[in-house]
């Protein structure tokens, strides 16, 4: 018929290959053994194999990576003003544990021991205080709250861990340099004083007078009151002598009073470490920097 059709048998997935052992028989019998299983992708199996393990591994891992660092971004939890209501009923409430059941509560939602210093217990204790201004508690009320909130300061920084420790607890208060007298200092030392405080005063307009009593006696924290803002200048380098001058190294320093109220800002201005609305409020701080000072 004409010349033999070409054949190219390496183009199939496998061929026979001839057994001789199988040449045994009275006829001419041959037999082949089965078919080698050999696979080779071509490029578009090989393209949609990468595709699902992309799919399956590679992009979930990537999401979830991305998702750990946009929560590491959120901002922190913080406590509502819902919360500081309720803990301000709580510790004027019965004596029980549910005030601490209720912070241990706000702990587990992920707010921090920080945050429920700064903005729970501390605000708890202003709020106290402007309920005994609106003459909505009396004093006998604000005073068991603020005893009650500063246990739980007590809990939280395991001061009752330390013995021995109420004889430490000595704030000196002062006016600021060149301030002749502070109505709210006076305030702020009837609340220390019934939180259990040992309370020494200065009102002296020297600048150097806090910083000679701190060399030598013993304070954990020395608080200042400034009510006129041509003072802030000198107030900042009273506090830089206290700290240089004190007996006690990681002495803290609050600051108070109208000039405070206007400008929050200056805390950090002066060099304290923080400032408190009113008398309920300075107790509960006072208790946080004491803390600190035991560290």
């Amino acid at each position: 018929m004409g010349m033999a059709e070409d054949r190219n048998d390496s183009d199939s997935v496998g061929h026979g290959k001839r057994d001789s052992r199988r040449n045994e028989g009275p006829g001419p019998e041959v037999a082949f053994l089965p078919p080698l299983a050999v696979t080779i992708d071509v490029p578009d199996v090989r393209y949609a194999k990468l595709s699902r393990i992309v799919a399956e591994q590679v992009v979930p891992r990537l999401i979830a990576l991305h998702e750990q660092v946009a929560s590491a971004d959120e901002p922190p939890l913080l406590p509502q003003t819902s919360d500081i209501n309720e803990l301000a009923t709580l510790v004027l409430g019965p004596e029980n544990n549910d005030a601490l059941d209720f912070i241990l509560g706000l702990k587990d939602r992920g707010i921090s021991l920080d945050s429920l210093h700064t903005e729970l217990l501390e605000p708890t204790a202003r709020h106290l205080g402007e309920l005994w201004d609106e003459d909505k508690i009396d004093f006998l009320d604000v005073t068991l709250g603020v005893a009650r909130l500063q246990r739980l300061v007590f809990v939280f920084e395991g001061l009752d861990q330390v013995p021995g420790h109420d004889e430490t607890r000595k704030v000196l208060l002062a006016t600021a340099p060149g301030e002749q007298h502070s109505l709210g200092s006076s305030i702020v030392q009837k609340f220390l004083r019934a939180a259990g405080w040992h309370v020494w005063t200065c009102a002296t307009p020297r600048m150097e007078d806090a910083a000679e009593i701190v060399s030598r006696e013993w304070f954990s924290v020395v608080g200042f009151s400034l009510g006129s803002d041509l003072n802030v200048d000198e107030l900042a380098k009273a506090v830089t002598r206290v700290r240089a001058q004190s007996l006690n190294p990681k002495v803290g320093i609050m600051v108070g009073g109208s000039a405070i109220s206007r400008h929050p800002e200056w805390v950090e201005r002066v060099g304290a470490d923080g400032t408190a609305a009113n008398g309920p409020a300075a107790v509960i701080l006072a208790k946080k920097l004491f803390a600190a000072s035991l560290a």
